[in-house]
């Protein structure tokens, strides 16, 4: 009798979510395509996909601040 094979989910991590060491965390999921909840890989670390709409909001943020900062009046360090 064969044993039933799932195609596994095969995401990978974002690069900016990868963590040391880096050909760890490039590892794709290893949980059945299709699977709910976060991604895990073959030693069992779990990440999930954020939304497109909020990696733009924050990316977004993080440059006005940055150009807030560097045409401000304050006295820089």
């Amino acid at each position: 009798m064969k044993a039933k094979f799932e195609e596994p989910c095969g995401r990978r991590r974002p690069r900016w979510q990868e963590t040391p060491p880096l050909v760890a965390s490039r590892l794709p999921c290893d949980l059945p395509a299709g699977h709910d909840g976060p991604h895990e890989d073959a030693i069992g670390q779990q990440w999930i996909d954020l939304p497109p709409e909020l990696l733009h909001e924050v990316t977004t943020l993080c440059v006005i601040d940055r150009v807030r900062r560097a045409f401000s009046e304050e006295e820089r360090p």
